[in-house]
Formats: structure tokens, sequence, C-alpha cells
């Protein structure tokens, strides 16, 4: 009786062994990426280009992948803090953030680096570009109408000339423009894109290399003068040239916005990510919205992106540290 009581728990044991063994070897089913709310960090205050263009594109990936895209603002630093928080967040593609030219110049410009662009951040897509327009008075400069108009007039006088900020893509390209031309000019620092418009339409400035969006209705009054814009194919002023297309050479780095994730996102994730992004820039619809704020969808994948990121970082540490622009 004992030896057949013995043998029926011998054979539980092992029939419990064998089920165990067989549920530690089956693979755990995962569920499909995104199964929870993705925070989408935007280093840049609410109402901006960047913001909106940021929140039309959550808009596109809620529609495409039907799952919750947050748009969140992390602003301050030229974006460095909103590229922070992406930096140091899991890998594990439910937060990802806005790349954009001023968070490219501030590892340069601010007295402690903020972090590596070449190392810190896993590069996803190039999401759009933001064209730049060069801009006169044309009651102040009549004569200057192209960009070798103004070299000239700039070898004659000091021309005062403003950008969004110090540091930013106008006023850093302005630099390489007037080092390549040999003419002479100043940057005069405004708070921001609007009160330097302001500026320039009053006379105090008389040129500035700003975002189309800030200057596109004057330039359509007839209260500003664009002699030349930064991007190919700007539909906008199709009679305005590139800077390429009148000679200039130095000046390649362009505004553009990309995707990025934590450093160790897995590929499956980013390129979902990217995969997506390429399709939503597509639509008709989701375009013509970021055109309206200044954003050009122009997709590039992660290699593109990672080529922009060490091509332009190189180009604009050498005018900052050449122009001893940096906190430092």
């Amino acid at each position: 009786m004992r030896k057949s009581s013995t043998r029926r728990v011998l054979i539980k044991s092992a029939m419990a062994l064998s089920a165990g063994l067989l549920f530690t070897a089956a693979p755990l089913a995962q569920a499909a990426y995104p199964d929870r709310p993705v925070q989408w960090v935007i280093p840049f205050p609410p109402g901006g280009p960047t913001d909106v263009a940021s929140r039309v594109l959550t808009s596109a990936f809620e529609a495409e992948l039907g799952k919750t895209f947050v748009a969140v603002n992390k602003p301050g630093a030229s974006g460095s803090i909103g590229v922070r928080q992406v930096i140091n967040s899991k890998p594990d593609g439910y937060t990802i953030g806005m790349l954009a030219s001023p968070s490219l110049t501030a590892p340069f410009m601010l007295a402690s680096k903020p972090y590596d662009l070449t190392k810190d951040v896993k590069p996803v897509s190039v999401a759009y570009v933001t064209p730049l327009l060069l801009v006169v008075n044309p009651k102040v400069l009549p004569d200057v109408t192209d960009v070798k108009s103004l070299a000239e007039t700039g070898k004659k006088q000091d021309l005062n000339y403003t950008s969004a900020a110090t540091g930013s893509t106008g006023h850093l390209t302005m630099e390489l423009l007037k080092k390549e031309l040999g003419f002479q000019g100043t940057h005069i620092a405004y708070q921001g894109s609007a009160p330097a418009v302001t500026a320039v339409l009053g006379g105090e400035v008389p040129i500035m290399f700003s975002d189309a969006v800030a200057v596109l209705p004057h330039i359509k009054a007839g209260t500003l003068r664009a002699i030349a814009v930064s991007i190919d194919n700007f539909d906008e002023l199709p009679d305005v040239k590139t800077l390429a297309a009148q000679g200039v050479q130095s000046t390649k780095a362009v505004s553009w916005v990309g995707m990025v994730a934590p450093n160790g996102t897995p590929d499956d994730i980013t390129k979902l990510l990217s995969d997506t992004l390429k399709k939503v820039v597509q639509d008709p619809e989701v375009a013509k919205r970021m055109k309206s704020v200044g954003a050009y969808p122009v997709y590039g994948d992660a290699a593109d992106m990672a080529n922009r990121i060490k091509v332009d970082s190189a180009i604009w540490e050498q005018v900052i540290n050449e122009n001893k622009l940096g906190a430092n």
C-alpha cells in the first residue's frame, strides 16, 4: 500500500516538473509596440513652428498606428532640456522627441556641454526642413536685390543684421556668408523672431535671416524684400534664388528637424517609427498642415539623419568657435 502511494506521489511530481519545464521553455507573448501611450517630447515652447508641426505629426501617428502619442513641451536652453529628457529616458520606445537646429548648436553655445549628439541619441528620421529667408528693408537698402549686391554694400559700410537669436541657424549662416564674400556686418540680438522682424520693419536693423513664416506676410505686402532662400523649390516665392544658385558655397547646412530616441532603443521599434514618419509626411493633408507653419516635409532615414548631425555639428562648432559666440 505504501509502495503504491509512493509511486503515485512520484508520478504526480514528475508530471508537475514536466509541466513546469514546458511552461518555462515556452516564450512569453509580448504585446506589439506600442501598447501604451508614447511620450513625444517637444523641446520648445507651445505655439512655435516646431511645436505646431510636431503636434500635426503626433495626430498623424495616432491615426496611422491607432495608439496614443502625447505631445509634451520641455523648452529651455536652446532645446537641450527636452533633448536631455529623451537621452535619459528608458530606451523602450515610449519616450521619443524632436531634434531641431538649436539643439545642434547648444553643445557649442552653452557653458556646460549638455550632450554629444553623435553618441547620446539614436537617430530615427529627418522629418522636415524649415526654409530660411534672407530679407532686407527695401527703404533702407533700396539697391540690395540679391546676395552679390548685399556683399558689395557690406564692403562699403558695416551692415547691422539680426536673426531669431544669437547662435541661431540664421545668425550662423550670415557669419559663413560674410566670411566667404568678404563683407562686414554686426549681429544685433533680439529675444525671438517677432521683435527682430519688428526692428527690420522699423529700419533699426535693415537685414534679417529669418524663418519663412515670420517674414512671408511682410514680403507679400512689399515691406520686406527677400533676396535669398535656403532651400530649393520654395513654392511660396518661386522667383527668389537659393544661396547656392547665387554662387554661395559655404552655407551647406540647412535648418532641419528630425526624430530621435534614447540610445539603445531596439531597431525594430525605431524602424516602425521611421516607416510611419515616412508614410505620414507623404500624406497631402499632413504636408499641407505642416507647410502652413513653415515645416516642409523632407523624409530622411536614420543614416541620413546621423550624417546630418555629424556634418552640421562640425560646421556650426567651427563657426561658433571662430566668432567666439559660445558662453566660454
